[in-house]
């Protein structure tokens, strides 16, 4: 998660430096505002990494969930039909 964060600061503050800079401001005010921008754009960054992640995490969790319901069910239904086979085998003996 790190470079996330680390790319959504260096996006900050080029982004809000260029900005700066062809807005013909100073080159301090400048900084320092690319300094803040690159602050806000890397806590921005980690959270949308954080929820991209969690909810990665949660389908792959909900596809395994439902991968085991079924072959749960598939193996039941396969129980049924081969205590079915038997008891027909029985009843024809």
């Amino acid at each position: 998660m790190k470079p996330y964060i680390i790319q959504g600061g260096m996006i900050g503050f080029l982004l809000v430096f260029g900005l700066n800079t062809f807005n013909g401001n100073d080159l301090g005010v400048s900084l320092m505002r690319a300094c803040i921008a690159a602050a806000a754009f890397g806590l921005m960054a980690r959270w949308f990494a954080r929820t991209m992640f969690s909810e990665l995490h949660l389908s792959l969790y909900l596809a395994q969930q439902a991968a085991a319901q079924a072959a749960q069910k598939a193996a039941e239904e396969e129980a049924a039909q081969a205590a079915e086979a038997e008891g027909d085998t029985a009843a024809a003996e």
